[in-house]
Parts: C-alpha cells; structure tokens; sequence
C-alpha cells in the first residue's frame, strides 16, 4: 500500500491512497458467504492438465462431524483446485496420519485424492485486487493553489499559473478601444481562433486594457491578443504572454497556429519572442500604461480614447537575428534599396 501526499498551506494532505489487497477479501467473502468469488480464464486450444479427485469416506466424515459434515467436505473440494495444497496435504496425512483443514481434523482413512490428466477449457483463479482511492477535490485544491499568485509589483492582481497545455482557455482577445473598426476586427480574430481551434474569451468592456488583463489573469489564461489603431493598417496584433506580461507584435494571419505551438508545447515564450518584434517587454506597468522606450508603436491616452501612433524615439534595430539549421546568429542589418 502507498499514498501520496501534497504541501499545502495547511501542510501536508493524503490526496491518493492505494491498497494491494491480494486475493484475501475474495476468499474471505467466499469463505462467509459459501460462494465462490473466482474469476475465469478461457483457453484458446483445450489443454491437458493434471488433476486431483477427491475419494471422501462421507459415512465416516458424517459419524466424526454429524453437522459439520458439509463445510469439511467444501474445505477439502476447495484444495482439489490447488494440486500443491493436496500433495502438501496427502503428504500430511500419509507422515501423521492426520492434518487440520480449516480448523477440523482429517485422518488419512477419511479422505484419499487421484491424480488424472484432463482437458480444460478455461482455468478458475481468485483474482488479486487493486483499491485506488483519489481526492479529486483535495487535488484540485492542491492545483489551484500551487497555480495562485500575486504580482510583486501590485498584490492586488492574483494570477492563476495554469500551464498553457492544460488552461481552460487559451487566449484571450481584447481591443484597445471601443471604436467599430476595433470591435469589428476584434470579432473577427475571436473567428480565426475558434476556427482554429484556439478555445478564447472576447473582453470589450469598458475599463482599462490593464485592468481587463488583469481579469484573464485570475482565469489562468496564458496568452492574450490585443487589437489596436495599428492592426488596420498592418494587419499585426500585439501577442501578450501572461507570467511575463511581455508583449510582440505577430501578423494576424500566423497568430493562431503560433498560440497552438505554444499550447502543444511545441516551442516556448523565450523562443517565440525573439523571432517577432517586442512591444512590451514586461517591466512596465500595464495599468499606467507605460510603454517601452524603442518599440515602433506606442498607446497614448487622451480624454478621447486611446490612440496607437509612431514612437518618435523609435531607433530601427541595426542587427537582426537570423535563424538557420546551425542555430541562431546576429548579423548586421543590411538596408533594402
């Protein structure tokens, strides 16, 4: 038998608990109720196998146990099934001329077994059993909590870490504003998504863009996708990461099947972040809204709204990353004329 137990704040709970119980409570249900708890193996091919038969002197089993007489004789059919139990006994009986079956007394002159070949079809066992026992609430707990966190920055926002593999919903997808245009564009990546088979959640509402993270953060939704001013005109999105709160810029039309690599496990956030072009690289606080210093874009909030326009200390990088079968390198970025 073992268990297995989980840390948590209350300190160590029994969530599994296995028992290997043999054969013992299949024979001691037989043995109290006088039926036989056997299981039954068929042969493919009928098989000769060596069997005991039992020759008992019932009349003198009868005068020597009067009522009795029906459970001995049970006791010693039941040993003809198990041709090592009736040689042990025979040999028994034959050394001291008695032997104790199920508590009774058997001398030799009561009871004699033959030994033939026979053809069977199947073969008769007790079967040893397994009880599995599993907190499934207790584990669960054990999950939440281990998954639960507060961000240093502010113990206000509580973070659900589910693993991207298992999050109930995998991404979830926002626009910067109110304006049709965003909303419009906005239904439709939700569309390529479900079409993809990207389970996601839509927030419009109204309230801040860090405020509405913060609400898929506490459902454990590893990724999200925000639509702004410059997604009309780029047909990009910016792809946030919710541990980090990073964020890069991914054209629409790959962002589905990338957030499904990252699910899959396929390739990971560190990977994927090198390859697209940093918005947001995750020391920043999103209520404020501060952005990073050299990104192309940045969010400038007016009375009006929020509004995406060029980032005038935006300096182009002047090396890019280049991938090949060797591995990754960093090369002088060559202008296009």
């Amino acid at each position: 038998c073992w268990d297995l137990e989980i840390k948590t704040l209350y300190g160590w709970v029994e969530c599994v608990g296995h028992a290997d119980r043999a054969c013992y409570d299949l024979q001691v249900h037989a043995q109290k109720t006088n039926v036989p708890m056997m299981a039954s193996q068929i042969y493919k091919q009928p098989k000769e196998v060596l069997v005991a038969k039992m020759d008992a002197n019932k009349k003198l089993l009868g005068m020597t146990f009067k009522q009795e007489q029906k459970k001995v004789v049970a006791a010693l059919e039941a040993l003809t099934e198990d041709l090592s139990a009736v040689d042990a006994l025979d040999a028994k009986l034959a050394k001291d001329g008695q032997a104790d079956v199920e508590g009774y007394t058997v001398t030799r002159d009561m009871v004699k077994w033959k030994k033939a070949k026979k053809m069977v079809q199947e073969e008769k066992y007790v079967p040893s059993v397994i009880e599995p026992s599993f907190g499934i609430g207790r584990i669960l707990y054990a999950l939440m909590e281990h998954s639960f966190y507060q961000r240093a920055s502010d113990e206000q926002r509580a973070v659900m870490s589910f693993p991207a593999l298992v999050a109930p919903i995998k991404c979830g997808v926002f626009s910067l504003s109110s304006n049709e245009s965003l909303i419009n564009y906005t239904t439709r990546v939700a569309d390529v998504l479900t079409t993809a088979g990207v389970a996601n959640k839509v927030d419009t509402a109204s309230g801040s863009l860090g405020r509405r993270y913060a609400r898929t953060d506490e459902l454990g939704t590893p990724f999200g996708i925000t639509i702004d001013f410059e997604t009309l005109v780029t047909d990009t999105v910016t792809l946030r990461e919710r541990d980090s709160t990073a964020q890069i810029r991914v054209p629409v039309s790959e962002v589905a099947a990338l957030i499904l690599r990252l699910c899959a496990e396929g390739a990971d956030w560190g990977t994927i972040s090198r390859k697209y072009p940093l918005v947001r690289t995750g020391d920043e606080d999103e209520e404020k809204n501060t952005e990073p210093k050299n990104v192309p874009t940045i969010v400038e909030v007016t009375p009006r709204g929020q509004f995406s326009r060029p980032n005038p200390n935006y300096k182009p990088p002047t090396t890019v990353v280049e991938t090949s079968l060797r591995g990754a390198f960093s090369r002088p970025k060559v202008p296009i004329l």
